[in-house]
């Protein structure tokens, strides 16, 4: 018996932990005469490429991981590994998609189950179940065997089926749906897993090589945000403090890359968190990478001054604000205190060890174009390293799915189910939203413009005008079909600016003539006097553009050298820099630079 276990991931360097889990958890059981494999696959392949790959294994059984960004290719494999192979197979899905939504893939695709929730012991099931049992009766003595009978339960509506002489396709354990007589058998979610009978995934790294390594150190969240699946949860297990160290070693003793932390809300254990980052900082390998999602207001004191110690690159922080509209919190369930947040990054920011990743939701409840600028300028007045403008992703299971008429949340009939409109957001607001993102990816979260930025902001009233205006700037110039190059993002910056500087400065003349001409008349001197620009003007101008040229400078080197010289003018005074950009930095990406000035 062959079993399949298939992943469709976004990108390359992405790995699918939920694989590597339920193959562990089953190869820790030692089921006889069971081979479980493993393939890995991105949404960007060849689709034709993913089939014939999974076609070659010649599985028994071929499970599916879906998620929002993978389910469309996943279903349309199961319908066309259906028609290939018949009922040669037994095609399972399992993730997100699956459980709460199972009848599609089961009705429409022809799968012949899914499994809900959490996997590891289902899984464990399902593999003795295909191998060893042939009726109800084998099944059950199975599962009695292997100490899990607490996961085994009667399914809801099971006896009026098999009153009509019906014969279960599936063994009822918790946490599957199935097709029998045409109806529907779901038997809920399955129970929560213990964490600590989960081996360690990542024994054999050859498997991983340049990807990142996804680490659960906990399951469960303290908060029931409306818009997510993990709000559905109940409370936070962890796995043993101990092992958790001791797989964290061998990262740092096999120099991996990075360590991305799934853990939902991190540091909901201050204690718990605090004994993770002392250990990174005592056994820091000068290299590896640890990312980590927290809520910035739990942080304590205590916790600020441990993480002032670590190493620049030792570890990375994504931190969820959502809003900053009141109402819009309260009708998602979130409660964060943004003026500690704000105190947080006060702290952190100008340490230049962390990168700082801030997150906001377009789309919410009671969130409309003006209260959005205000969210916006918020959280850009924090000065995050990496500035997400996310929109809202209607998840099936979640509250705000089920509240979807009230809020007049209108979104794509396809994954990932992304908002189109709102009862407070028109589409056409909704999509120029999403070239402001555009254009934040691009400016702010390249960190390459860290110095001009602030110079450009002086042109506005705020910050979200800015990128309004870029964004306009690009729609307007072609650049949003062109996709211009890093390299050209510096140019076309340049030339915005200038813009912009020239429309400032007409404005200015035309007031200060204009007050002229109240006081004094208008006289042709006066009119000549007026359009000369001043020498004071002009030096900061340039000013300006070399800015611009200085951020290129720090992140960016045409001819590609390991160290760079260039003569720059600021104040009307020439500056000689030298750029070595073997010493980069690991949190905003810029050059070492001698001597430092601005």
């Amino acid at each position: 018996m062959k079993i399949l276990l298939v992943a469709v991931n976004a990108k390359y360097i992405h790995t699918c932990p939920a694989i590597y889990s339920l193959k562990a958890c089953a190869d820790l059981q030692e089921i006889p005469d069971l081979e479980i494999a493993i393939a890995e696959y991105t949404i960007n392949d060849r689709y034709q490429d993913v089939l014939a790959g999974i076609m070659a294994h010649g599985a028994d059984v071929i499970g599916f991981s879906t998620y929002i960004w993978n389910v469309d290719r996943v279903r349309r494999l199961i319908r066309d590994i259906r028609r290939i192979r018949g009922k040669d197979v037994q095609l399972w899905a399992g993730g997100p998609e699956a459980t709460y939504y199972p009848e599609p893939f089961l009705r429409e695709d022809g799968a012949d189950l899914c499994m809900l929730g959490e996997g590891e012991e289902v899984f464990f099931q399902l593999a003795a179940w295909v191998c060893h049992a042939h009726d109800s009766e084998e099944e059950s003595s199975s599962v009695e065997s292997t100490g899990l009978e607490n996961n085994y339960v009667e399914s809801t509506g099971l006896e009026s089926d098999k009153a009509k002489g019906a014969v279960a396709e599936y063994p009822h354990f918790c946490g599957i749906a199935f097709l029998q007589n045409g109806n529907l058998i779901s038997t809920g979610l399955a129970a929560p897993v213990d964490l600590d009978r989960i081996p360690f995934l990542y024994r054999d790294l050859t498997l991983f090589s340049n990807r990142i390594l996804y680490y659960e150190s906990s399951r469960g969240c303290p908060f029931s945000c409306a818009y997510c699946l993990s709000g559905r949860e109940r409370g936070i297990r962890c796995r043993n403090l101990d092992v958790v160290k001791q797989e964290l070693q061998f990262f740092l003793d096999q120099r991996v890359k990075q360590v991305k932390f799934i853990d939902r809300t991190f540091n909901a254990s201050a204690d718990f968190a605090m004994e993770i980052w002392r250990y990174l900082r005592d056994h820091d390998n000068g290299e590896t990478n640890f990312h980590f999602e927290i809520e910035a207001d739990r942080i304590t004191e205590e916790e600020l001054a441990l993480l002032r110690e670590l190493r620049p690159g030792l570890i990375q922080m994504e931190i969820g604000v959502q809003s900053a509209n009141p109402d819009t919190l309260r009708s998602v369930h979130r409660r964060p205190d943004l003026t500690r947040i704000a105190e947080v990054m006060e702290a952190l920011v100008p340490q230049q060890n962390i990168n700082l990743h801030l997150d906001l939701i377009a789309g919410l409840p009671f969130e409309g174009m003006e209260s959005f600028r205000n969210s916006f300028n918020t959280v850009y007045a924090m000065r995050p390293h990496q500035f997400q403008v996310g929109f809202l992703k209607l998840l099936k299971g979640t509250e705000l799915y089920d509240r979807r008429e009230e809020y007049g949340l209108v979104c794509s009939a396809d994954a990932p189910y992304e908002v189109l409109q709102t009862k407070w957001l028109t589409y056409e607001e909704l999509d120029l939203l999403h070239r402001i993102s555009d254009r934040v990816e691009e400016y702010v979260n390249t960190q390459g413009f860290r110095r001009s930025l602030p110079l450009a902001e002086k042109f506005f009233p705020d910050a979200f005008a800015l990128f309004e205006a870029l964004a306009e700037y690009y729609r307007r110039e072609g650049y949003e079909q062109k996709r211009p190059s890093v390299f050209q993002r510096y140019e076309i910056f340049s030339a915005f600016l200038r813009e912009c500087w020239d429309e400032l400065r007409a404005e200015e003349r035309q007031t200060a003539a204009d007050s002229l001409k109240s006081l004094k008349g208008d006289s042709e001197e006066e009119k000549r006097s007026d359009n000369m620009p001043e020498a004071s003007e002009e030096t900061e101008l340039l000013n300006i553009m070399e800015t611009v040229r200085l951020d290129k400078y720090l992140h960016t080197h045409p001819s590609r050298r390991m160290t760079a010289e260039e003569t720059f003018c600021f104040g009307g005074e020439a500056v000689q820099l030298k750029f070595d950009y073997r010493t980069c930095s690991p949190v905003n990406g810029e050059a070492e630079m001698e001597p430092k000035v601005i």
